[in-house]
């Protein structure tokens, strides 16, 4: 069974604490019996393709940061297994049903362009500790940053869906196409709203 444990990460050089406490609670009040867990560039584990994470540096943001959250939501969830989720989705419904009976999953985009339609998404992905699939990525992730251009094909979507594709994983993720990992709300229940995420709003946390 997949752990129940939340990551998210804001990996820029000066973290919004505040949307990282509002991400917290939300998902921590749908969430009573998981543990939920932000990380910033202190409080992250080492990496293990540290050179490429040390590239990222290079970049402009947003890509930077995006570029490391990516290496870092392979390589914590292969170690721990969980869940991590993009620190800009929040729940509406809880993840309980999804963890239940699969060893691991992520969301989908619908399309992006006519040449590549249902991609597999990083954005929110969970495993059990130990899933090859995740080792893989980790294996492959320093060659696809050396032959492809930009984050969405060197670590984020595009890489993904090869190294699923490419390893044979699609027996075991399971694409929750119908999960709908939707942006807006009413996009989300328009289709059933049954695992969906929203651009979080700027709230107000009382410490």
């Amino acid at each position: 069974m997949i752990p129940k444990v939340i990551y998210t990460a804001d990996l820029s050089g000066t973290p919004d604490k505040q949307r990282l406490t509002a991400w917290r609670h939300a998902w921590q009040t749908m969430h009573p019996e998981w543990d939920v867990v932000t990380l910033t560039l202190d409080t992250k584990p080492p990496i293990m393709n540290y050179d490429q994470w040390q590239q990222t540096f290079g970049l402009s943001e947003p890509a930077a940061s995006a570029a490391r959250l990516n290496l870092l939501r392979y390589e914590v969830l292969a170690r721990e297994g969980g869940v991590f989720v993009d620190p800009d989705r929040l729940p509406l419904r809880p993840l309980d049903e999804l963890v239940t009976g699969v060893g691991a999953f992520c969301s989908t985009i619908a399309s992006h362009g006519a040449s590549r339609p249902h991609m597999l998404s990083p954005s929110v992905l969970g495993a059990t500790r130990n899933h090859p699939m995740l080792w893989h990525a980790i294996r492959d992730l320093p060659h696809s940053v050396l032959v492809y251009r930009g984050v969405w094909d060197q670590s984020g979507p595009g890489f993904l869906t090869r190294v699923v594709r490419d390893h044979g994983h699609f027996r075991d993720v399971v694409p929750f196409h119908w999960a709908l990992f939707e942006q807006t709300e009413d996009a989300a229940k328009a289709h059933g709203g049954a695992f969906a995420f929203v651009q979080p709003k700027p709230a107000e946390v009382v410490a």
